[in-house]
């Protein structure tokens, strides 16, 4: 999922002035802030998918989308510790 996700963010990177990156930090923003997985999937939902400029500002939107995303995955695993008490 976290792939996908990955993709997403990059295709929509693919072709960006300062409105579709203040678009991408609202994102950015509201996938952060999720405290659930499916909470910031459905807040990836909201990234543009065309018309978007690759350069070093979006693709660090992105990476940051895609940190707290991953985060949000990690929290939601099972612990394979035995003596976690989570």
């Amino acid at each position: 999922m976290l792939k996908a996700a990955i993709v997403v963010i990059w295709v929509a990177l693919a072709a960006c002035g300062d409105s579709q990156e203040a678009k991408l930090e609202k994102v950015r923003d509201a996938v952060c802030a999720c405290k659930t997985a499916g909470c910031a999937e459905v807040a990836m939902k909201e990234v543009p998918q065309k018309d978007i400029e690759s350069n070093h500002r979006t693709q660090k939107l992105a990476r940051e989308m895609v940190d707290c995303l991953s985060k949000l995955y990690d929290q939601g695993k099972p612990s394979t510790d035995p003596d976690d008490e989570r």
